[in-house]
């Protein structure tokens, strides 16, 4: 049926707002203000630059206490990743902190850009929409690597069956910073013994090979500092934690059903792989990432949009689930009140239920696509 000329010009007005317009004006206000000096990107410019400034004056590099909070309600996280990070963040440190960060910036769009592509979005509109979700802008507005590991779990998916490409993604972003482990057992109930393997390797070399670099600095410490960090900011992550002792539950009730959920969607994860369900699979292992982890910060969400682009890489609904919700009631990196901090997560588990029960609109593979 062909649409009035006067219908389909509304509609595509609104798209050039909604997608184009609206979007273009959210990165601006992520990267503005960080241009301009009024602002830092708080993580790569208080985390991953000094701790590798720290690296090149062959100086300590982990902080004592793991976080400083300053004022009521500016939080800011010190180094808390495994060396790989701050080393690879050298380079970074011949720029002047505000220019580095400024470029770090553009780099997480165009890698977040890359992703979607990886994963075969071709429809214009939905990169428009990616960048309207908060868990993204916050995530560029940090200066956070949460986009680079959704460009190692797109990676992960998109070559699944070429054991070496695979398994060195996720290897690499574990040792970036352990939180993509979930795709290892993915990759294991998925019978890829030999892409295991290579995670395994890849992880495992990286993080020692890096930790010898620095003279295996802050090493027996690391764990004490994890542990330390997370006792601290549990109660003011997205986690069930967190929402249950909100609503008054005990500690131990809070943490208990925190663990039964994560293992609930890992254990999930692996019966849907054993009947041959992949991608279901893989959007459960990735909220089983994200539910494993004690701290979880807004811009951790962004890594839902990789099981999006796999489920739907063409616009439809899934693109607008829990979006206006997120647009509401969230507060930024770390959560609000009781109601704000259960309706992300609401949204959140939203866009998981309806990814992975969801069939897939599949397009052409790097793999298949006619030459």
């Amino acid at each position: 049926m062909t649409l009035p000329a006067g219908e389909r010009a509304f509609r595509g007005a609104a798209s050039v707002v909604v997608c184009g317009l609206l979007p273009l004006l959210a990165l601006w206000y992520a990267i503005a203000p960080v241009a301009l000096g009024d602002r830092q990107a708080a993580d790569f410019h208080f985390g991953y630059y000094y701790a590798a400034e720290a690296v090149r004056a062959g100086e300590d590099f982990y902080p004592g206490d793991g976080f400083v909070v300053r004022g009521a309600d500016e939080l800011i996280i010190d180094y808390v990743y495994p060396p790989l990070l701050a080393i690879a963040t050298v380079p970074w440190t011949l720029l002047p902190v505000g220019l580095a960060e400024v470029l770090f910036q553009v780099v997480l769009i165009a890698v977040f850009v890359a992703t979607l592509a990886l994963l075969g979005v071709r429809d214009w509109r939905c990169y428009g929409l990616a960048f309207l979700w908060p868990p993204v802008t916050d995530a560029v507005t940090t200066g956070n690597v949460s986009i680079l590991l959704g460009f190692a779990a797109a990676c992960a998916w998109q070559f699944r069956d070429r054991a070496r490409v695979a398994g060195i993604a996720v290897g690499l972003s574990i040792a970036l910073k352990i939180f993509l482990w979930p795709l290892v057992i993915w990759l294991a109930a998925t019978r890829r013994s030999a892409a295991v393997a290579w995670s395994v390797g890849a992880a495992l070399g990286a993080t020692l090979g890096t930790w010898a670099m620095v003279g295996f600095r802050g090493f027996t410490d690391y764990p004490g500092l994890v542990r330390s960090l997370s006792n601290e900011m549990d109660e003011r992550a997205y986690t069930l934690y967190a929402l249950g002792v909100d609503l008054g539950f005990s500690q131990g009730l809070a943490r208990a059903l925190w663990v039964a959920l994560a293992f609930g969607l890992l254990a999930a994860s692996i019966v849907r792989a054993r009947r041959g369900d992949e991608q279901g699979s893989f959007v459960l292992s990735l909220a089983a990432a994200i539910a494993f982890s004690p701290v979880v910060w807004l811009h951790y969400f962004a890594l839902l949009l990789v099981a999006v682009a796999i489920v739907q890489p063409r616009l439809g609904a899934l693109w607008f689930v829990g979006l206006p919700l997120q647009l509401v009631v969230t507060t930024g990196v770390y959560n609000g009140s009781t109601v704000q901090t259960a309706a992300v997560l609401a949204a959140a588990g939203l866009v998981v239920a309806v990814a992975a029960f969801r069939p897939a609109v599949r397009p052409l593979s790097l793999e298949t696509a006619p030459r």
